[in-house]
């Protein structure tokens, strides 16, 4: 067997000593790239810390190459206690303890906002564990939803499934994060409701159950009107039927043509012409429930005396200014060429147009050289009307 002699190790030490000091500071902080050869390539902290931090009691061979073996198993030095595993390496690089590749939203499923970013793991791993039953937020924020107040979420009657007001990725909880009740899906806020408090509709700090309706919450300024008066008139509590809620003030959009067009004189009337003593219930839609003592007072002619009949649209425009421009057809005799004339020239009885002359403009003579020979004939208005009854030859 070839021994080293053993005088050689001191005098190897005696000729180290003997050298100058920077040549002595080569062997006191060794080059230590020959360990990149191994099978352990030192990098970031491993670089600083003593040989024998690694290699115990001067021995090389063997030594663990996983961090496992060297920070658990000789060291016990894992807080946690390898209850996230023993992989190291797969969180932690070796530059430093603290630079942590742990992907919470991929590897747990839970991604953490900027606040749960900078609290400890502790705050929500209690006990150290980190095993999870629930990862809903309300697992760890229950205590923050009993102690709620602007509103009491529980006596609201919300839901502890916060993400549906809360966004985890918000930098705060107050206000939905940003996020906030969506209340359109239960009751849209539009118009003067979208700058009202809360408390207005939920008062007592009441949510469950407010009414949807607007009479619900409006039946007051329903009782209270009087131009017109809605109870009075007997007008339906379904506000929407004229209110618009998008309109910035309660001014009513009532389509009136809906029951009754307003055209003509009907357009510029005031409503108590035709709503007397504010009453809207079993108003007459037809002309003569409103125009009857008109009808009666006509005098060019007397409608009621002519036999006219009371469908005043048969004769009158509704969308006329004025009430005397009747279009009245005359179908039984056409008023054509000569015939053409006022009525009073042929209907000759004052207030009776089913009495009319013809001798009043057809003269006598005329009448008679012209029907000379003709059998039957007669110079009487009854008999011109037999023989002519479109007033033709």
């Amino acid at each position: 067997m070839n021994m080293r002699p053993s005088f050689l190790v001191p005098l190897f030490a005696w000729l180290v000593l003997c050298l100058p000091s920077p040549a002595r500071a080569q062997f006191d902080t060794p080059n230590r790239s020959f360990h990149n050869g191994t099978s352990f390539r030192l990098e970031g902290r491993h670089q600083e810390v003593a040989c024998a931090s690694c290699h115990l009691n001067g021995q090389f061979r063997g030594t663990p190459p996983t961090c496992y073996d060297c920070h658990w198993v000789r060291r016990q030095d894992d807080r946690f206690q390898t209850r996230l595993g023993t992989a190291c390496e797969s969180c932690h690089r070796p530059t430093t303890w603290a630079a942590v590749r742990w992907d919470h939203a991929g590897q747990a499923g839970v991604p953490l906002n900027a606040s749960h970013r900078q609290v400890a793991c502790e705050s929500c791993h209690r006990d150290a564990s980190f095993r999870a039953t629930s990862v809903t937020c309300v697992s760890c924020h229950q205590k923050d939803f009993a102690a709620t107040a602007a509103p009491n979420h529980a006596a609201a009657g919300f839901p502890p499934t916060c993400e549906s007001c809360h966004r985890p990725g918000e930098p705060t909880w107050r206000n939905g994060g940003g996020n906030g009740f969506n209340h359109a899906s239960a009751f849209p806020l539009v118009g003067v409701h979208a700058s009202q408090p809360c408390v207005s509709c939920h008062r007592g700090n009441v949510f469950r159950g407010t009414a949807r309706e607007c009479v619900g919450c409006h039946q007051a300024n329903y009782n209270r009107t009087q131009s017109p008066n809605h109870v009075a008139a007997g007008f339906p509590t379904t506000c929407e039927a004229c209110h618009r809620p998008t309109e910035p003030t309660w001014t009513a959009t009532f389509n009136h043509n809906a029951t009754f067009a307003l055209v003509g004189r009907h357009a510029s009337a005031t409503c108590q012409s035709c709503h007397v003593n504010g009453q809207y219930r079993g108003t007459a839609r037809e002309c003569v429930g409103c125009h009857l003592p008109a009808y009666n007072q006509t005098r060019n002619p007397s409608h009621a005396a002519v036999g006219f009949p009371t469908s005043c649209q048969t004769c009158h425009l509704a969308a006329d200014a004025a009430w005397t421009q009747g279009r009245f057809n005359h179908t039984r005799f056409p008023l054509t060429g000569p015939h053409n004339v006022t009525c009073a020239q042929c209907h000759t009885t004052p207030n009776n147009v089913t009495q009319f002359s013809c001798t009043t403009c057809h003269e006598r003579g005329k009448t008679d050289r012209d029907h000379q020979g003709e059998n039957g004939y007669r110079y009487d208005s009854a008999a011109c009307y037999a023989c002519h009854p479109n007033g033709k030859h």
